[in-house]
Parts: structure tokens; sequence; C-alpha cells
């Protein structure tokens, strides 16, 4: 089919009611967010319990064709560090406990 130098209204109403007819394709396309939100769990435990690093993760599923950057494998692993409660050091706390007060 050659290209058009004008369209009728017959185009136009053919055009509308084709991509009318389209699916919606949001439930099966996720944002790579979406993607990594998903396997969270999984890489937390490869990297906190057996012994993976963020390397490994990042080379294991370029090989299944999903490229993720270190990076953002990294922040995952980051931002699960940072929302763990914070431990109290007793050394301080003892120290600061039995020191007299003025």
């Amino acid at each position: 089919m050659s290209k058009k130098a004008f369209y009728s209204d017959e185009d136009i109403e053919l055009a509308k009611v084709t991509l009318a007819g389209l699916p919606d394709l949001t439930p099966q396309r996720k944002s790579q967010k979406e993607f990594l939100d998903a396997i969270r769990d999984d890489l937390l435990a490869l990297v906190k319990t057996k012994g993976y690093t963020v390397s490994d993760i990042k080379e294991t599923l370029k090989t299944t064709g999903y490229e993720i950057s270190e990076r953002a494998l990294r922040e995952i692993v980051r931002d699960a560090d940072k929302n763990k409660p914070a431990r109290k050091n007793r050394r301080s706390t003892a120290e600061n406990s039995s020191s007299p007060t003025k």
C-alpha cells in the first residue's frame, strides 16, 4: 500500500474503528519499576541468604532476556537495608545512664 497524499472521511472512520478495536494492554505491560517490585523479595533473598551478588543477579537476568542495571538492583538492596530498624548501641546507652548528671 502506497502512502496517501489525501485522506477521505471513510479513511478517517476506518482508522477510528480499527484503533477503537485494539485491546487494553496495560495489564500485560509492566514498567521496569513494577517488574522489580514484583521480584524484590526474591532478589533480597538471593543477596541476603544465598550469597549472590548484585552482579550475579544482573548477569542471570541478562541471560534470560532482562536488561536491568546493577544500579537499579543495588538500590533495591540499599532501600531494604534502610528500612531495617536501627540497632541500639548498648555500650553508649549504658555509659550515658551511669554517668552522673549535673
